[in-house]
């Protein structure tokens, strides 16, 4: 029961989106689609571009999670080492970082931006992205590196195993339940990110998904049952992955506390 309440959302999502029209919806919204017909589908593929925002989404999403994960393996290895000088502040930045919500810089974020001369590029998206990310990932790679043994790093050096190598084919293979979870939060978050793409992409061509999809919104008419295939259309990756690396995303998450 408890289940089905949670799901219920994605499935009125999924069977609006079959509707003929507006009114279907609002007339009957919680009944079934008189016929199913994959119209709407078609209409967000086609008039929504949703091919052209899927590979802008793909690229932002894949790039940003490699980031994510090669500099937020890098960061927590070394906050997992013993006590240096700033050990703590710099936790407690990253921490700072996990919880502040992107509302609350967003302001100084534009200025920052237009003093580098950067904007309506992807490659924008890519770093904010990253940035918004790396917390988490630090924090949370930081407290895996912390359970590992010490002898790892030293039967490494004592093989002559310079940095690069180590960190490539050592630490990364090692974390894999850590790197997986990671890499699952940041590509969950990217995909479905609305906000920034919004305020930094005004080239058509360079929207990515959630953003394309204003195109079925006007100020009179409304497209619904398009605007619905396309948000079902763009929840499939996202729960594709969650139901492949659901058991890697719980196993990193407390890898670090139970060892």
């Amino acid at each position: 029961m408890l289940a089905l309440l949670m799901l219920y959302p994605l499935l009125w999502l999924v069977l609006s989106s079959f509707k003929g029209s507006n009114v279907e919806i609002f007339d009957q919204p919680f009944a079934l689609p008189r016929q199913i017909s994959f119209a709407n589908y078609q209409k967000a593929i086609g008039q929504g571009h949703m091919g052209e925002y899927f590979v802008n989404s793909l690229l932002v999403t894949g790039l940003s999670a490699a980031g994510v994960v090669l500099f937020g393996a890098w960061a927590g290895f070394a906050l997992s080492k013993e006590r240096f000088p700033l050990q703590k502040f710099w936790l407690a930045l990253f921490f700072v970082g996990m919880i502040l919500p992107v509302q609350a810089y967003v302001i100084p974020l534009i200025g920052l931006l237009e003093a580098l001369h950067l904007h309506d590029s992807l490659w924008v998206l890519i770093l904010l992205y990253t940035a918004q990310t790396l917390p988490v990932a630090v924090l949370l790679l930081a407290a895996y590196f912390r359970a590992l043994p010490v002898e790892l790093e030293e039967a490494a050096k004592l093989d002559g195993v310079r940095t690069l190598r180590f960190y490539f084919s050592i630490l990364l293979p090692v974390a894999k339940p850590a790197v997986a979870t990671v890499t699952v939060i940041s590509c969950l978050n990217t995909w479905n990110e609305f906000l920034m793409a919004l305020l930094f992409i005004f080239d058509p061509r360079l929207k990515t998904l959630p953003v394309g999809m204003i195109a079925f919104e006007q100020t009179h008419n409304t497209d619904y049952p398009a605007l619905l295939a396309g948000l079902t259309l763009i929840s499939v990756p996202t729960l594709l992955m969650y139901a492949l690396f659901n058991k890697q995303v719980i196993r990193g998450v407390v890898a670090g506390t139970v060892k």
